[in-house]
């Protein structure tokens, strides 16, 4: 045998590396049970030989695809032996237990564009779409998600704030308030349980009518391509119109401690070998400014792809990044299905279009942090809406061309080819299985271009090198770019590199960027008058590097609001004024370029209060707003909020026969249009009574009655009288009071030692009469004691009540004068016990400074 030439135990070693997951090659501790994932090429054989070589073994269970066995009391030291089972093709890890990774603190839409998208193309919502949320239960009783949840089993667990934050983000419906709007907010939701990590039964999702599935968790650093990954790429050529979005993960600042990138600071670290699958989408985060989080997960995976191919707004991390994006995919589903008679797009063209649309964020081009760049839903919406995408289909060494025309202007040509790779095997060194090339060539000149791509060599500095066009052999995603393209018609070429004898399928979708474009405000956005507002903008301007920023109401004179502003920051804080109605804002540079807005609303926020809540009507109102002369109020129906009354004064009575809802809100209405909704209010959960709030003694022992009284309005009610009970019947204490304000206090000048009961009489402008509850005082004047109960049965508790509220003597005696108990206690009540004390007549006397107080008492 020659040196070169491996022994059986070299290849043996080198066969069991090679079938078994990173986290299984650790140091083989025995007589250690464990529990692995196995994938087996003859289902037959691999039983035979296990009942043989390993009988000790236990199998679970059965999941599919890909013939994948469970197998537990499986011993560490017999994994060798086991990988060495001809029947074997890999070994991974069991289910995982799943984290979430992060929690809502805040949502803004204007990050991505989503909220273009809602006041540009308001029919655009999700309807009839489903979006299952894979994780924990999310709340089935939170009113955002009214009438649109798919029940299952699934729903059976209890609910956490991280799954219902996420199913907000996608399709909350905003009946809880603005904040409570999702992306998608008219679509159903379903979850799914993330304790299986392997993908839902695909007839179960196409049954429920699932076409995208939202996963917001993570499992730990994992960058390898196992049987989950496999299992992912292979449902999504099963059912091609389901897009899986996942989470890139929270943790960039880890180092890999596997794979070919371990030892390789804040890179290669996605939380999940599921998320380096090819045909899903993984999805990083920016916070509000646009940058992208430090804690966001990177690529490269292990064999060198992109990953995560996007980023979103997520403040907290790469799950609220996650749910946004599910939520955009959702709106481009339906734009194609009322283009092609309620047909669903291939979920490749639908990342196409994601990715497309997406602006740079990081470093200049493509990198393992940003991906292709942050989504802009806006663009993708109208790549969709302006049919700009392509599909066809290529065999080996095949070629497809399209042709396109460039206008002039165009500031930026962007084309993305994206394709459903077959599943790889987990033991193969690249996933890519498939390979397409994309080019773009000018039509006039026969000039070409190439898609760029990232050096993946293991060292830092390699991977941090800035993108370069070159031929893509790793990737089922490419993209070309072109930087001011002159204008004129362009060649998209795809051509099949590596194809199977049945071919290839593919996606397009391409766009031309305009120099500068508004994206908050755009038409019919509503910002927040008397509050700050941060404005958004892209630009591929290079120059001027600053602008003056002008603001004008509709119609009136433009006035400078912000000097000196760098264009190429993107956003930009404004203070707008407290004022309502429609407005413009626009750029002016040095040279007299002049970039303005469409026209949109300023309208103040007003906070809806319940009045009253009495048997038959229920009172709301709200606070008078600057230069707002209407009010429009909500009521929460099957589904969503839906307007009941437009009103000018600043209250509403609500029949409750007519009106059966719990839930409202109130906007102001800015030149014809609904301002900002309050927060949705449930009445009966307001703790307000029939006008009455709070009705309480401030002491409930007292030597002074002192009643705090809160009413929730002063409207409509005529006079408010105290009364005590005497004798069993109520009387006025004083005269009816003069009210100027709805919190005051009253007092009864001449209370009667011991219990004394209190309602308020409330008579109203109409000639209605409402009581509050009672309240009890025990007023104890300063020579008085009273103890309770008396006669006292023997071995029973008795109560003293007096005015002394502090540390005082307390002695019992008996009628010779005899000191039979004696202690000190605080308090306005204090307790005696009676235990031992024979029937009779005694004197209990408490000593307080230099006074005493005696009372009788009998013990029976």
């Amino acid at each position: 045998m020659s040196a070169a030439s491996p022994t059986l135990g070299q290849t043996a070693s080198a066969t069991f590396g090679l079938k078994l997951a990173p986290s299984l090659q650790n140091p083989i501790w025995p007589g250690k049970a464990s529990t692995v994932r196995v994938q087996v090429n003859d289902e037959v054989a691999f039983l035979n030989w296990l009942r043989s070589e390993l009988p000790e073994a236990r199998l679970q269970e059965s999941a599919s695809p890909g013939k994948i066995f469970l197998l537990t009391n499986l011993p560490t030291s017999k994994l060798r032996l086991l990988a060495q089972c001809p029947a074997v093709t890999f070994i991974d890890v069991p289910d995982r237990v799943a984290r979430e990774e992060a929690y809502l603190q805040n949502a803004d839409f204007t990050v991505n564009a989503v909220e273009a998208v809602h006041v540009r193309y308001p029919q655009l919502h999700g309807k009839n779409l489903v979006v299952s949320v894979k994780e924990n239960p999310f709340d089935a009783s939170d009113i955002d998600f009214k009438g649109r949840i798919v029940p299952t089993s699934a729903s059976a667990g209890g609910a956490t704030p991280h799954a219902t934050n996420m199913a907000t983000l996608v399709a909350g419906g905003g009946n809880s308030a603005a904040g409570g709007r999702g992306v998608a907010w008219q679509s159903q939701l379903i979850t799914s349980d993330f304790a299986r990590l392997l993908p839902d039964e695909t007839s179960f999702l196409r049954a429920q009518k699932v076409s995208v599935q939202n996963h917001s968790y993570g499992v730990g650093v994992e960058n390898y391509y196992g049987l989950e990954s496999q299992a992912y790429d292979a449902q999504v050529l099963e059912y091609p119109e389901l897009l899986h979005v996942f989470s890139s993960g929270n943790s960039g600042i880890q180092t890999p401690a596997t794979g070919p990138y371990a030892g390789v600071a804040r890179f290669a670290n996605l939380t999940g070998q599921f998320k380096t699958s090819k045909n899903t989408l993984s999805v990083g985060a920016v916070d509000t400014s646009g940058q992208v989080s430090p804690l966001s997960s990177r690529g490269p995976t292990f064999d060198g792809r992109i990953k995560p191919e996007v980023v979103a707004f997520g403040e907290s991390g790469s799950s609220e990044a996650s749910a946004v994006v599910s939520g955009i995919a959702l709106l481009l589903q339906q734009v194609y299905q009322e283009q092609h008679n309620g047909a669903l797009p291939s979920s490749a063209l639908v990342k196409a279009a994601l990715i497309n649309s997406a602006d740079d964020k990081g470093q200049p081009g493509l990198d393992y942090a940003a991906g292709f760049g942050n989504v802009d839903a806006l663009g993708a919406v109208q790549a969709f809406q302006e049919r700009r995408y392509f599909s066809g289909r290529v065999g080996q060494g095949e070629k497809q061309q399209f042709s396109i025309t460039v206008p002039p202007g165009a500031a930026n040509l962007k084309v993305t080819l994206v394709w459903h790779d077959a599943a790889a095997q987990p033991t193969a060194v690249q996933a890519l299985v498939s390979d397409l090339d994309l080019t773009l060539q000018e039509a006039t000149t026969g000039r070409e271009w190439l898609p760029w791509g990232l050096s993946s060599y293991p060292h830092k500095d390699s991977l941090a090198l800035a993108a370069r066009r070159k031929v893509d052999r790793l990737n089922n995603v490419e993209q070309v770019t072109l930087a001011s393209p002159a204008a004129g018609n362009y060649q998209i070429q795809v051509a099949g590199y590596h194809v199977s004898p049945e071919g290839q399928s593919f996606s397009i979708v391409y766009e031309m960027e305009a120099p500068f474009t508004w994206t908050y405000p755009s038409a019919g956005s509503t910002l927040k008058s008397g509050q700050k507002n941060r404005l958004r903008w892209q630009t591929r301007l290079t120059s001027p590097e600053t602008a003056h920023l002008e603001f004008r109401w509709a119609g009136q004179t433009w006035q400078t609001i912000l000097e000196n502003v760098p264009l190429q920051e993107g956003k930009a804080d404004w203070l707008a004024p407290y004022s309502a109605g429609v407005a413009q804002l626009r750029w002016k540079t040095s040279a007299g370029e002049v970039m303005t807005s469409e026209e949109f609303i300023l309208s103040p926020e007003v906070p809806l209060q319940v009045g009253y809540n009495c048997d038959d009507e229920v009172l709301l109102f709200w606070p008078k707003a600057k230069d707002i002369t209407a009010y429009q109020v909500f009521a929460l129906g099957e589904k969503f909020l839906e307007p009941i009354a437009t009103v000018s004064d600043t209250l509403l009575f609500l029949d409750k026969q007519q009106q059966t809802a719990l839930h409202y809100a109130v906007a102001p209405v800015v030149a014809g249009q609904t301002g900002l909704k309050s927060f949705t209010l449930n009445y009966v959960d307001q703790g307000v009574g029939c006008y009455v709030k709070q009705f309480l003694a401030r002491q409930l022992v007292t030597d002074s009655v002192l009643l705090d009284v809160e009413l929730s309005t002063l409207y409509g009610i005529s006079s408010v009288v105290l009364e005590k009970r005497d004798n069993g019947t109520f009387q006025p204490v004083q005269a009816p009071l003069s009210l100027f304000r709805p919190v005051f206090t009253i007092t009864d000048p001449k209370p009667t030692p011991g219990r004394n009961e209190y309602r308020l009489k409330l008579l109203t402008d109409k000639g209605a009469v409402f009581y509050s509850d009672l309240e009890a005082v025990f007023y104890t004047p300063p020579a008085f004691i009273q103890v309770f109960p008396n006669p006292v049965v023997a071995g029973n508790d008795l109560q003293l009540v007096s005015s002394e509220d502090k540390l005082v003597q307390i002695q019992l005696y008996d009628y010779a004068g005899r000191i039979v108990k004696e202690l000190w206690q605080d308090g306005a009540i204090k307790v005696l016990k009676t235990d031992g004390l024979k029937a009779g007549v005694y004197l209990v006397k408490l000593l307080g400074d230099s006074e005493y107080k005696v009372c009788r008492v009998v013990v029976l």
